[in-house]
């Protein structure tokens, strides 16, 4: 579609996907499902699911050709899907859906700095001023998880996920992978295969309907869909800007989370998403102002 020819459309839509992942995960933990066990599954299936569409689709070729990148794709398949499933999972059973997505794509705030000096994008007043509210709002709502009894962890767990979310974005515009369904299978397949390990030591339990509908929710829009955004976003636009654009991720969260759970913010982390949302804007105001970067060929 033409309309994802834009980085900021891709990484904004991806941001919306990815913001169901907190509420969909939180409903399956309350149908018993274990989180190490809700990690790999949706991994497995996203990869089975992939796989299976390519090989149908008379594309293993293709699919052998991205295959020869299996080096780097194994080790952006640790830190975009183990490092970010295994520990936003863990942490979605020990926080609120709200603070654990703040502070995942919080910690993406990394990726501007790597970025500018390895990847020599432009860093920018507009981009230091999106870094420095995007680290007070991490402060804030840090602050927060200290406050509320057992989020703490929660809250630990969360950023040690969005810096594996963050290292993944900047080492996919690093080494330039591109975007597409047979990196997602390759991504999928190695990630799946780092999830069953602690997924096998916790134990797998059986699923109910209602558990087995939210894991499915949770590979069709966030896990596949917001994933494959994601890596169109980094080829289309520079790793600082998609980063700082799906830090509005946690604003479709917290809706979400909202009107399913009732949850809300305490005021200290209301302060950091008002500083989080201070440095979305810089973002979008700054990927307005620079040169074109913007449009490419699909």
């Amino acid at each position: 579609m033409k309309i994802f020819n834009n980085f900021a459309i891709c990484a904004l839509t991806a941001a919306a996907l990815n913001g169901l992942i907190g509420p969909l995960t939180r409903l399956t933990l309350l149908q018993g499902v274990g989180a190490s066990q809700i990690a790999f599954t949706k991994a497995f299936i996203a990869f089975f699911l992939l796989l299976g569409y390519c090989l149908l689709a008379g594309k293993a070729r293709e699919l052998l050709n991205v295959g020869k990148q299996w080096p780097t794709l194994a080790v952006l398949a640790f830190l975009g899907i183990f490092s970010l499933y295994f520990f936003e999972t863990q942490a979605f059973a020990e926080a609120s859906v709200s603070l654990v997505s703040f502070l995942t794509y919080a910690a993406g705030g990394f990726t501007i700095l790597l970025s500018a000096i390895f990847l020599n994008e432009r860093l920018t007043v507009l981009k230091l001023v999106s870094f420095l509210t995007i680290i007070a709002g991490i402060l804030l709502m840090f602050n927060a998880g200290s406050e509320m009894s057992g989020s703490m962890k929660g809250a630990t767990l969360a950023l040690l996920g969005g810096l594996g979310y963050a290292l993944f974005i900047f080492f996919a515009k690093y080494n330039n992978i591109g975007s597409g369904l047979y990196q997602l299978v390759w991504l999928f397949g190695f990630g799946s295969l780092y999830l069953f390990p602690p997924a096998l030591v916790a134990g797998f339990s059986a699923l109910s309907l209602s558990a087995t509908l939210s894991l499915v929710a949770l590979v069709v829009f966030p896990t596949i869909g917001g994933f494959y955004l994601t890596t169109r976003a980094i080829k289309l636009g520079e790793a600082g800007r998609v980063q700082i654009i799906e830090t509005s991720d946690p604003l479709f969260a917290t809706v979400f989370a909202f009107i399913l759970f009732g949850e809300v913010l305490s005021l200290s982390a209301a302060w950091g998403a008002c500083f989080v949302i201070v440095g979305l804007l810089c973002s979008l105001l700054a990927s307005r102002t620079a040169p074109g970067v913007n449009h490419v060929n699909p």
